[in-house]
């Protein structure tokens, strides 16, 4: 069977219970679902988990990918430590005998200890923005430029998280302009979630050329 899968942050992930849209979608068009979106995700992070699938043939010809690529100022990093895991959601993933970190302005309030908080500081200050463009263009033009060699197709859902970094596809930047569908200022609630899964089974429809019924 088909796959669909979705790379993104938190925008695109299991938050509070929330059935995120990418897995309703792969329901409807009766695709088997692979979700590699998490919170405070960076597009490493995408680009490393659905590479790994490629790699593993999980994901292969035939396959759709779905990106909602967000800013590009996020990175990883292990620690050894094992971190807690908190309800509801994380900034941290199990990787073998540790953790693996996902580096935003914010990761020092989430640091075990003063050498987390000293890599994030770290993180935050040896940064440039216009560098880190730089990055995520080669590197994107490297995964697409694997899938194409796959025979996998990708698509991309705009968001306000790609607004430097865009690649013109579907448009789902009013998605957070209503209040309706906000479960905060950056983040879709279910009738949000039920809303993109409608505006991407509308686009995907024609191409899949699937009866969903």
């Amino acid at each position: 069977m088909p796959k669909l899968a979705v790379g993104g942050c938190s925008f695109s992930d299991y938050r509070y219970d929330i059935l995120p849209y990418g897995e309703q979608v792969a329901t409807h068009f009766k695709l088997d679902y692979v979700h590699e979106a998490a919170c405070a995700g960076s597009n490493y992070r995408i680009w490393r988990t659905l590479t790994n699938h490629i790699i593993n043939n999980t994901i292969a010809k035939g396959d759709i990918i779905l990106l909602q690529y967000t800013l590009v100022d996020r990175r990883e990093a292990w620690t050894p430590v094992k971190h807690k895991r908190f309800k509801g959601e994380s900034i941290t993933e199990d990787y073998i005998t540790g953790t693996l970190l996902r580096l935003t302005p914010h990761s020092a309030d989430f640091a075990a200890n003063r050498f987390e908080r000293q890599l994030a500081e770290c993180h935050n200050y040896f940064t440039n923005h216009e560098y880190n463009l730089e990055c995520f263009w080669t590197q994107h033009t490297c995964f697409a430029a694997l899938c194409k060699t796959k025979g996998i197709e990708l698509r991309y859902l705009n968001t306000q998280y790609d607004s430097e970094n865009r690649i013109k596809d579907i448009d789902g930047t009013h998605l957070l302009e209503n209040k309706r569908y906000l479960l905060d200022a950056g983040h879709m609630n279910q009738l949000g979630h039920d809303r993109t899964a409608q505006l991407l089974i509308n686009t995907l429809d024609p191409i899949l050329a699937i009866d969903s019924n």
